[in-house]
């Protein structure tokens, strides 16, 4: 969306006008509404700023979740019930190991900027190919399941599920992503790993 500034006048034919990206252009308005409510607050009350503060170490900001702190999604995850530990891959970089239903995961951490300030995660699995292993079911379970792909290896089905969390979501948003994964290990299991 473009849009210009109103009391900027163009020098010449070629100059551009002023743009705001989106984020900045919701920012905007959302302060511009705040401000014409009187709830805009242009920097902290000591007498509230202990209270209205999320819980140590959060990174919940508005509510929201993001790739950024590993051990924030860990203790969300933990929450609502799920296995999940924080750990480091072999270079380092946090992942999130976890277990659904019989089947091991991990989430690894992705466009980070100097190993932190990451926007986005995948979600990982594998398991023992059998029988139902084909190409034939792996094809029918890809066109099947809009946000994961399924792909065979030597002797293994891998299962990957990519999720953006550019700017954050909700902690209701990261708990469907979750149940969404849930759904997709058992379907997994059962039509890809031919477990019963």
């Amino acid at each position: 969306m473009r849009v210009s500034e109103p009391d900027a006048p163009a020098t010449n034919d070629t100059e551009q006008p002023y743009l705001l990206r989106p984020r900045q252009l919701a920012a905007a308005l959302m302060l511009g509404a705040l401000s014409a409510a009187g709830g805009l607050s242009l920097g902290p009350n000591p007498a509230t700023a202990q209270a209205s503060r999320p819980a140590d170490a959060e990174r919940v900001i508005g509510g929201m979740f993001d790739a950024s702190d590993p051990e924030a999604l860990v203790r969300l995850m933990s929450r609502l019930g799920y296995v999940a530990e924080l750990a480091a891959d072999e270079d380092g970089a946090p992942i999130i190991k976890g277990r659904l239903s019989r089947t091991d995961y991990f989430i690894q951490f992705y466009e980070c900027e100097g190993g932190a300030f990451c926007n986005s995660v995948q979600f990982f699995a594998a398991g023992p190919r059998s029988a139902a292993s084909t190409l034939e079911t792996v094809n029918t379970f890809n066109t099947t399941w809009r946000y994961v792909r399924a792909t065979l290896a030597a002797d293994q089905v891998h299962l990957r599920f990519d999720v953006n969390l550019d700017a954050g979501v909700t902690g209701d948003n990261f708990e469907d992503t979750l149940d969404i994964w849930r759904r997709l290990i058992e379907t997994f299991e059962r039509d890809l790993l031919a477990a019963k």
